[in-house]
């Protein structure tokens, strides 16, 4: 086990209290060109008092987007956009939270939008009532969401008195009852400076932060409110359990536990007995649950801790008829750990792999502001995470134990799951010291290309491989074998077992995955910087020497075959399913990357193995390593793992089926759900073309909640609860995708509207204030997935592979600057002009 320790210096953030008694955390971030603007408000659904169980918190959360300050509803999304921003907000148990994520730039707007938000609303009365028709259409995809059903079911069990047992949205028959005068009621009592404080985190100056905030809010006054006294729940007495029929394909249970709350001296014991038994692929449930018995399709375990007490918990997926069998299988695992205990290295991995994840988490602006404002909100100690991490470092074998024996016991359990049909009674922060390098790229003399980033503002490194292949690469009788090949690199590799590689890779907090898509497939590895050796030995074991051993293959197909299943309980999967049958025939892009079940169920580890060979050769391969490393250090390193990949050419598709006429086609699908989804395609062109920029401008344009359909179909008619556009892309033509989920008693209604809209886009184009705001919302997005590394790497690595060039998102940028809302309305007119494909999926429960 390897002991070198990180160290989590104190947060250098700022603290500041008007005489309002709002209060102000500022976080300096130089050199990022980006800033996180967060209004939190503490207050949510458990403090609603009279009103609780309606879900006031979170119908408020929506209506002060209906107009704030001078601003309409369209004019605060427009705008964050046309300053690069990206606008939204949440409700929780205790906290709604507004955030503004933007470039430096863009400061002013974000607070002065946020500010708006939780002091200026106005809750317009002709907004009110079509707002409650959204959060209805919500409620309905709730309802046909089995882990949210499922979550819902579980708090109501679990708690009888406690405010944890209403639903944050909330129940429908209260929530019909809630009055406009009630929420804006609501809202002036809780939306107060004392209740309330800032967090902003980025490229920007303190005094300039703080001056500008006093400015906005500084005169804002506090009214009289009554204090919310919350019950203390009651001992559980006995084991409860509930088992609901649900319209899925599988089932989903959760086992739980009440705990103590966040800051008691036993949560950092649950934290690291949560990840030791079921995080990752070497936790003690899933090899035993998953691998050794295959009685689940998927497992994890973990601690729930807020400040009011919380849940640990034990989740699983699987087939209906092992439910009672893996209930007994968690049960024989916990008292197995309760009566022998564990070892110090497994409580050192534990340990190991939770402090990976908060590293994780303070990549990006956002991250950062989120979690100072967790800490000072949970425990008013901005070093919380500090101080935390520090706790759970010192954990011992003796303490995981205790805390499994006190609190993990029969009585005080609760089961719950939801299942098929007619099946449910069956069975910290670390400082940075050198500014970010540009990608340096070197290629080997077998063709195999390497991009390096030297960043070591993090002490971790982020391995990324990407590989022509895929779907492109399939035939209908063996869909699937892309998706199943690259589950399977990871299951045995070099010498080292599944088993061996999980828990190696998960002692030293990395992570180890692979995927495949439509055009490429991919292998990553995770690890701090101590660990770089073993990543990299890891990885190239992965993508040179897999072993695709027959029982590891076996497992695997049934994993993908519950994931097809899965599919099904997803309504706009299902649409876009039909959308791909009629937009490419017999294109291998009409197949689903997860594939069949007939085709996935034939697969052999041999076929694996043969395809492994076709496309694991030099010229076909982009590595990318970005991190604390070394650009000459790490091209000798690669050189000596992956010197020996195999020569051979990139992979290309241009021999496929050619691609049928699909204008004016029209699918419908009925399933027994409450909502209704609706897709309308229009055919365009490949990922290279000239046109595709323009194209991402329009898509941008038109999935905004300041886009003219948006407004149109979900603000003044309340037809739908979500309105949107997204495009398909690949080697060969794609489409752009106009949807939206409404009623099924509606969807003639919405479709005709939506036609409507897209006509009228077709005719009159995009304004020129449109496209600027599209302009700066993608240049935002650019910048916001540009900060996280794994994220960089991840995105050049495809533009190289692709043939773009890794630096193509300078070329991008410099494209969406610089295009006219003539060309962009011109494009607009080629592609919209045609029938489009409709493709509908009715519910009917």
């Amino acid at each position: 086990m390897n002991n070198e320790t990180i160290s989590f210096p104190k947060t250098d953030a700022v603290i500041h209290r008007l005489e309002n008694g709002l209060e102000i955390i500022v976080k300096e971030t130089p050199g990022t060109e980006l800033v996180s603007v967060q209004g939190w408000v503490r207050t949510g659904s458990l403090y609603e008092a009279a009103l609780l169980g309606s879900g006031v918190s979170h119908l408020v959360e929506h209506l002060v987007f209906k107009g704030a300050g001078s601003r309409g509803p369209t004019e605060l999304a427009q705008a964050v956009q046309g300053s690069g921003g990206y606008l939204n907000a949440y409700t929780s148990f205790d906290r709604t939270v507004y955030w503004v994520d933007t470039l430096q730039t863009g400061f002013d707007i974000a607070l002065d939008v946020v500010a708006s938000l939780i002091s200026e609303a106005t809750f317009p009365e002709e907004e009110y009532e079509r707002e409650k028709d959204v959060i209805r259409r919500e409620m309905d995809m709730g309802k046909d969401d089995p882990g949210r059903s499922l979550g819902e079911l579980l708090f109501s069990t679990v708690f009888r008195d406690h405010p944890y047992r209403e639903p944050i949205i909330g129940r429908r028959d209260l929530f019909n009852q809630v009055t406009r005068d009630q929420a804006f009621g609501y809202y002036q009592e809780r939306y107060t400076p004392e209740k309330t404080f800032m967090v902003i985190a980025g490229d920007i100056n303190t005094e300039v932060v703080l001056e500008a905030v006093a400015a906005r809010l500084g005169t804002k006054t506090n009214r009289m409110m009554a204090s919310v006294i919350l019950p203390a729940e009651p001992t559980q007495m006995g084991r409860r359990e509930q088992h609901l029929d649900f319209v899925t394909e599988l089932t989903r249970m959760e086992l739980a536990w009440r705990i103590p709350d966040l800051l008691h001296r036993d949560t950092p014991a649950l934290e690291v007995l949560g990840v030791l038994l079921g995080q990752g692929r070497s936790s003690r449930l899933h090899q035993e649950l998953r691998e050794r018995r295959g009685l689940v399709h998927e497992i994890g375990a973990g601690a729930y801790t807020p400040t009011q007490g919380g849940l640990f918990y034990v989740g699983a997926q699987l087939d209906p008829q092992h439910r009672v069998a893996a209930t007994e299988a968690v049960m024989e695992q916990l008292d197995k750990l309760q009566q022998g205990g564990v070892s110090e290295s497994e409580v050192a991995k534990a340990r190991r792999i939770f402090l990976a994840d908060q590293l994780s988490s303070l990549t990006t602006t956002r991250g950062l502001a989120s979690d100072l404002a967790s800490s000072w909100m949970t425990t008013g100690n901005l070093d919380f995470t500090k101080d935390y991490l520090t706790a759970v470092d010192h954990v011992t074998a003796e303490q995981v134990q205790a805390v499994a024996q006190k609190y993990l016991i029969e009585k005080h359990l609760t089961i719950v799951s939801l299942n098929p049909k007619g099946t449910a009674q069956a069975t910290t922060r670390v400082s940075s010291s050198t500014k970010a390098k540009e990608i340096q790229k070197h290629v080997f003399a077998n063709g195999l290309t390497l991009l390096v980033k030297e960043d070591d503002r993090l002490p971790m490194v982020h391995l990324q491989a990407a590989l022509r292949g895929g779907v492109l690469e399939e035939t209908p009788a063996t869909n699937g074998l892309g998706r199943l090949m690259a589950r399977t690199l990871t299951k045995g590799a070099g010498g080292h077992s599944a088993e061996e590689m999980a828990s190696l890779i998960e002692a030293r907090g990395g992570s180890l995955s692979a995927d495949s898509g439509a055009n490429s497939f991919s292998c990553y590895a995770g690890v701090l910087t101590p660990d770089l050796s073993l990543g990299l030995e890891l990885w190239s074991d992965c993508l040179l020497l897999p072993h695709f051993s027959d029982s590891e293959v076996a497992r695997e197909k049934e994993r993908q075959l519950a994931a097809i299943k899965s599919e099904e309980d997803h309504l706009t999967m299902v649409a876009y399913r039909e959308l791909r049958r009629h937009l490419y025939g017999e294109h291998p892009y009409h197949m689903s990357r997860n594939g069949v079940a007939e085709s996935v169920a034939s697969l052999t580890a041999e076929q694996l193995r043969g395809f492994h060979r076709e496309q694991v050769v030099a010229g076909n391969a982009v590595l990318a390593v970005f991190g604390d490393v070394r650009f000459a250090d790490i091209v000798e390193r690669v050189g000596g793992r992956l010197g020996g990949f195999p020569a051979g050419a990139r992979r290309d598709p241009k021999h496929l089926a050619t691609l049928p006429d699909p204008s004016g086609k029209f699918s419908e699908v009925t399933k027994e759900k409450k909502q209704a989804v609706l897709a309308v395609a229009y055919p365009t062109v490949d990922m290279a073309h000239p046109d595709r920029t323009a194209l991402d401008l329009i898509d941008e344009t038109c999935s905004d909640m300041a886009s003219r359909m948006f407004v149109r179909i979900r603000e003044e008619l309340g037809l739908a609860y979500s309105v949107g556009a997204s495009q398909m892309l690949g080697m060969v033509r794609g489409a752009l995708v106009f949807h939206l989920s409404t009623a099924p008693e509606q969807l003639e209604f919405a479709q005709e509207e939506l036609l409507k809209e897209i006509s009228k886009l077709m005719e009159h184009g995009l304004e020129p204030a449109e496209l600027d705001r599209a302009r700066m919302s993608l240049t935002g997005k650019h910048a916001m997935q540009a900060q996280s590394l794994n994220g960089l790497a991840e995105v050049v690595v495809l533009d190289e592979l692709y043939g773009f060039g890794y630096d193509h998102r300078k070329e991008a940028l410099a494209r969406i600057k610089s295009i006219s809302v003539d060309e962009v309305n011109a494009v607009i007119k080629r592609y919209l002009s045609v029938s489009p494909i409709i493709a509908r999926v009715r519910g009917n429960a």
